[in-house]
């Protein structure tokens, strides 16, 4: 819990220089997945095939192709949309609902880890957007923007770690991290871009390096998700299938 917290301060503080693009900062953090994935092979004892260690090197590769994509001097100015974000967060929100209305339905272990992991992603990828909107917001003296964007952070990092928690208890913690990811990745990098005005790199060079960092980060992403899944059903199928095994014999 401690490296959590200590974690999430250090996102903090480089989310609260103003040039920080968090369309940038947040992709980066998928780094995180590969500390899971080493701690889950050294003190879980799970292990990889070669397609899923494909996946952890498409992982490190997007990161550092995503450091290389930074520039010094961004050439656009950050501010926080209002409107725009007031719609943002109406669509995330829908989706949440549908998303939270799917996970009572689920049906199988694998389904409910999956929609574990989108819930997480969505709630925790709106705390992290509105870390980056309350130190805009600051910035520019909004009072208002401030309480909101606080109150939004908030709730979604306290539910979200809640959600987590309950996608370990129903699923392979990689799985539910692996889409936990993906989830807000996506959202916080398409917030960034929608309301606070973020663009992606107008040098070639940078701007491929980004478009290939973020494709390397998802591909990694999805495909440990989708092997972790895939196996994860394989073991249910074969578990099943032992009583008759056993009865046969």
């Amino acid at each position: 819990m401690a490296l959590l917290f200590g974690g999430y301060a250090v996102y903090a503080w480089a989310l609260s220089a103003r040039a920080a693009p968090i369309s940038l900062l947040q992709p980066l953090s998928a780094s995180g997945l590969l500390v899971v994935a080493l701690m889950a092979v050294v003190y879980l004892n799970e292990r990889f095939d070669a397609l899923e260690w494909v996946g952890v090197v498409l992982l490190l590769a997007g990161v550092i192709l995503l450091g290389f994509s930074a520039e010094n001097s961004p050439r656009w100015t950050v501010g926080v949309n209002g409107p725009r974000l007031v719609a943002f967060l109406s669509a995330t929100a829908a989706l949440a609902l549908v998303v939270l209305v799917a996970v009572r339905r689920a049906s199988t272990p694998a389904r409910a880890e999956f929609l574990f992991g989108v819930l997480a992603g969505l709630l925790l990828g709106t705390g992290y957007l509105h870390t980056k909107i309350i130190a805009l917001a600051v910035q520019e003296q909004r009072l208002g923007l401030t309480l909101l964007a606080a109150a939004c952070m908030a709730l979604g990092l306290v539910v979200g770690l809640a959600v987590l928690q309950m996608g370990f208890r129903r699923g392979r913690a990689l799985i539910v991290t692996a889409v936990n990811l993906v989830t807000n990745q996506v959202l916080v990098v398409a917030g960034g871009l929608i309301c606070l005005s973020e663009r992606f790199p107008s040098q070639p060079v940078p701007f491929a390096a980004r478009v290939a960092g973020l494709g390397g980060i998802f591909a990694g992403i999805i495909l440990l998700a989708r092997l972790s899944a895939s196996a994860n059903s394989r073991a249910q199928t074969a578990g099943s299938l032992l009583p008759i095994e056993a009865k046969s014999g």
